[in-house]
């Protein structure tokens, strides 16, 4: 019976199986020691959605202080037509009132 391998062969091939299963079994521990705990992960992914929120809320911040700046100019703007309606306008209208008046007058 040729075709039977011999014991030594059978043993050389076990050899060679088992450090194939070594090698392999050590590059998947070596893979799996690089994997991320899911406790960890998860704490990292609150962490950003904390970070997240923390910036919408800073944003939202900005936007809102931005707006007020907005409405401080416009009421700025119109205290200053005011202003400038006042110091030439009444007097322009007290001094046509008095021409009147001094013209009715004579």
């Amino acid at each position: 019976m040729p075709d039977e391998p011999t014991p030594w062969e059978l043993h050389r091939s076990m050899e060679a199986l088992r450090r194939s299963l070594e090698s392999g079994f050590a590059s998947l521990n070596a893979r799996l020691d690089r994997v991320v705990p899911t406790d960890l992960f998860h704490a990292y992914q609150q962490s950003v959605q904390r970070q997240f929120d923390d910036h919408e809320s800073e944003l939202a911040a900005l936007k809102a202080e931005r707006d007020a700046e907005k409405t401080q100019r416009a009421s700025d703007r119109k205290l200053i037509v005011t202003a400038v309606f006042t110091a030439f306008v009444s007097p322009l209208v007290i001094l046509l009132i008095q021409l009147w008046l001094t013209s009715k007058g004579t």
